[in-house]
């Protein structure tokens, strides 16, 4: 039977299983070793041999069940692997050093294992980020490995972007201790005895450099405070010493602060550019965070970050409340500034026990999310919530009978309050659970719809159409954020339409008219052809769009396809007649006298600026 120490390489056939050689089990008899992978980095580590590039001995295995690396066995790219890692390999005995290496956007340490002055064995690690990924950076190492550009919405590029995000981050500043690190851990496996002094040096970069340097270690804690259900014998009174040490706290976290950026018009639906943007944001509230007093910072999924912290228990509740809500503002401007938008906090209630906190989360979120609703940028959740009613759902029933009679009397204050009721319930009653507030939202706008159509507020093929796009957006959505930003849309809407059916209804058919021109925009498309399909006389068309939008139909569609030649330009080699080709221009010298007049410079400088 095949040990679980010993991988054989996966870029070759299965070899026969091996013994297990007694250095390896020196090695890994040692918590320092263990923990340092698992606990401080996230990385994955073998030691190969020196006579069998094949046979792989696992120091550590990927924390995560997908990994880059499987996209380059996907687009045939084995043998680059190979190649690669064997190149390394050679490099490393040849110089007795180590070898960083980067291969498809992505970083690998590889270091020789000496003994007397031979390299008998190699130590390699990875693969790892070394800065914060850009779109453009994604995006050119998805046509180097795929050999084409990514399709708008590819969902095999949206993946591989969430994996290459999975992938830890050692920045330049943790970077030279995790060389260090390694080195010892090689000398660690060429020599007989451990020295205790390596041990100690291996603890003291783990505490001192790797702890505030790389994020795996914080966010793993908070991790484990929102998910655990059931508190062992060890979560005492008092924190544990390397809590206190690593961490900088004296008492444990009883407080939530869930934070997210706003995202508006095309970001708001650019799920790639979402992905990256919380990824950026995530680590700069990880460094962020070392400014703070007794808090640490970690992932809200792929949405946000959060922050435990506690206000100083000798303080009163009005003064812990204003203790908490100065740090919110300071995390709000520090994001702010970042990102040049607006950020949303919400916080739950300050005296949680150790145990209760996966409560705090929850009512973070529940704050945050009523904070996105209402537009408002720091929500404590004790105001929303002072007294906590029991959960069912007679109480979203009774607000989404009163909703919807109130926009079929076109009662715009009742409207605005019942929403905001309807809202805050069906948010406590989902309980996190996007697919729980999808089922809700879309409830309520069927029945909304019902009474347009009896109303026949908006023709039936208008009628069929609309009841197709909530279906295909709603099932798109995947994240609450999502789903409130939709449902708010589609609400102003059905209000616009009691309130005002025939302005509901030609606004209805704009934007359906601007939808048509946003996914058809590569392809040759005519006034004509979009005032038709939308059911405008080409002269109404044209005046209604300019004053919906503030620019005519030309250009805007000119401002489409620039925008997309820019992209395309910015993340990839193609030439400019094949730009020009897929943005739907109908010739080169065409799109470059377009592309100048829009963009002030022709398509060849604008991508050699960008390169540059």
């Amino acid at each position: 039977m095949k040990n679980d120490s010993i991988n054989n390489n996966p870029l070759m056939p299965d070899q026969p299983a091996t013994p297990i050689p007694s250095w390896l089990l020196r090695v890994l008899s040692h918590n320092s070793v263990i923990n340092l992978f698992t606990d401080y980095i996230s990385l994955p580590c073998y030691v190969v041999a020196r006579d069998n590039l094949n046979l792989w001995y696992t120091l550590s295995l990927p924390t995560s069940d997908s990994s880059p690396f499987q996209f380059e066995m996907y687009f045939g790219k084995k043998e680059a692997r190979a190649k690669y890692n064997n190149g390394c390999l050679e490099l490393a005995a040849q110089t007795q050093k180590g070898v960083l290496a980067q291969h498809l956007g992505l970083w690998d340490y590889f270091v020789p294992v000496m003994k007397e002055g031979a390299c008998v064995a190699y130590l390699f690690s990875g693969s790892f980020l070394r800065g914060m990924p850009t779109i453009e950076m994604v995006t050119q190492q998805f046509i180097e490995m795929a050999g084409k550009a990514p399709a708008v919405s590819d969902p095999v590029f949206n993946n591989y972007v969430k994996i290459f995000l999975k992938t830890p981050l050692v920045d330049e500043e943790a970077l030279p201790d995790f060389k260090k690190m390694m080195e010892i851990l090689a000398q660690m496996i060429a020599d007989e005895m451990l020295p205790p002094e390596k041990l100690e040096q291996i603890e003291r970069i783990k505490s001192k450099v790797l702890s505030k340097g790389l994020t795996n270690r914080m966010w793993n804690y908070v991790k484990v405070k929102r998910h655990r259900l059931s508190w062992g014998a060890w979560q005492g009174a008092e924190l544990a010493p390397w809590d206190r040490d690593e961490f900088k706290l004296k008492r444990h976290p009883n407080t939530v602060l869930a934070v997210t950026v706003g995202r508006e018009g095309e970001d708001a639906t650019n799920e790639v550019k979402a992905m990256l943007e919380a990824a950026r944001m995530q680590w700069d509230c990880f460094q962020f965070v070392h400014e703070l007093s007794e808090t640490v910072s970690g992932q809200m999924d792929d949405q946000g970050a959060f922050f435990l912290t506690s206000p100083d228990p000798q303080k009163s509740a009005s003064q812990a409340r204003l203790q908490i809500r100065d740090m919110a503002i300071s995390i709000e401007e520090f994001l702010r500034k970042k990102f040049k938008t607006s950020v949303y906090v919400g916080v739950s209630r300050l005296d949680h026990a150790a145990e209760e906190l996966p409560e705090a989360f929850r009512e973070s979120i529940l704050a945050l999310h009523l904070g996105l609703h209402h537009q408002k940028n720091l929500v404590f959740y004790q105001d929303q919530y002072s007294v906590e009613p029991p959960q069912n759902e007679f109480s979203v029933l009774e607000w989404s009978s009163k909703l919807v009679d109130a926009c079929s009397r076109a009662e715009e204050k009742e409207i605005r309050l019942m929403r905001e009721e309807y809202v805050r319930e069906v948010l406590r009653i989902s309980t996190e659970k996007p697919e729980v507030l999808k089922v809700y939202f879309l409830q309520l706008l069927y029945q909304l719809m019902e009474t347009v159509q009896k109303r026949a507020l908006v023709i039936e093929s208008q009628f069929a159409t609309l009841s197709k796009e909530l279906s295909e957006q709603y099932s798109r959505a995947l994240t609450t954020s999502e789903l409130l930003s939709l449902f708010r849309t589609h609400l102003e809407f059905f209000t616009s339409l009691f309130l005002s059916p025939l302005r509901g209804e030609r606004n209805f058919r704009l934007d359906r008219a601007k939808d048509y021109i946003n996914q058809n925009f590569q392809r040759d498309l005519s006034l004509s052809e979009v005032a038709s399909r939308t059911g405008f006389s080409i002269s109404r068309f044209s005046r209604c769009f300019k004053e919906a939008f503030g620019v005519g139909f030309s250009n805007y569609l000119l401002k489409l396809r620039c925008d997309h030649a820019k992209r395309l330009l910015e993340t990839t080699r193609l030439s400019i007649g094949t730009v020009a080709q897929d943005c739907g221009f109908q010739s080169t010298s065409y799109f470059i006298h377009q592309f100048k007049r829009h963009v002030g410079t022709t398509p060849q400088i604008y991508r050699l600026k960008k390169v540059e």
